[in-house]
């Protein structure tokens, strides 16, 4: 089963899990928090996913998962400027990651997100507890590749992915979402395109439309400049 805790994640929600009644909870601390910083100016407009409407934010201090794994992305991207053209070179991670955008780079952007979809899922999925001795971790692409994850980790890795490829950052998020067949958890990549908005996720094979998904109740996302709370 495909289980996340969202609780590092979000500043102050230690105890509470998407998978259990800390839903509430986790929603409520945060949407307490967003509101105490005097409700950030939005830098994109507000957002609906899922049926439901999503505040956007700028002030990432409620998800300091998220900001971290960032700032070690960009560690990894200065340490591996030579890295990425495809070949492998020596000291060079995910080489095959680097293989794979090379590869799909000149494919049209469907093609190219599809491409991305069956390759990340075929890592294996770890609970974090296992694959990092911790409650929740967020890797960046090149520890995923390495030592593989849970539903965030193909999440963020299927993002960064498609950033590698051009796509604009603002037609992607992270969403984390409650998935109400199973009553539990979840992480999934969302793109735009073509007007049409896609859903990448590693418990469904194909790439999707996010409209044929009744499941699913967003409860917040993320891209690299601003943050949604959905309600």
């Amino acid at each position: 089963m495909h289980r996340t805790r969202w609780t590092s994640a979000l500043r102050g929600t230690a105890t509470a899990t998407l998978g259990r009644p800390g839903l509430a909870r986790v929603t409520g601390v945060l949407l307490a928090m967003t509101l105490a910083c005097g409700a950030p100016a939005a830098l994109a407009d507000d957002d609906r996913l899922f049926g439901r409407d999503g505040k956007a934010y700028t002030d990432f201090a409620p998800m300091p998962q998220w900001t971290t794994m960032l700032e070690r992305l960009k560690a990894e991207e200065r340490e591996n400027s030579a890295c990425g053209a495809g070949a492998p070179i020596d000291g060079c991670p995910h080489t095959e990651w680097s293989a794979l955008i090379a590869r799909i780079r000149d494919r049209e952007p469907r093609a190219q997100i599809e491409a991305v979809q069956d390759f990340v899922n075929q890592w294996e999925y770890i609970t974090d507890p296992i694959n990092w001795g911790r409650e929740d971790f967020w890797t960046t692409p090149s520890e995923f590749f390495v030592k593989a994850g849970d539903c965030e980790d193909y999440a963020i890795a299927k993002f960064m992915s498609l950033r590698a490829l051009g796509f604009p950052g603002d037609a992607l998020k992270v969403v984390a979402v409650r998935d109400l067949n199973l009553g539990i958890g979840h992480a999934v990549t969302v793109v735009t395109l073509a007007g049409e908005t896609l859903l990448l996720d590693n418990q469904i094979d194909p790439v999707i439309e996010t409209r044929s998904v009744r499941h699913y109740r967003p409860v917040f996302a993320a891209s690299e400049d601003v943050w949604w709370l959905y309600r």
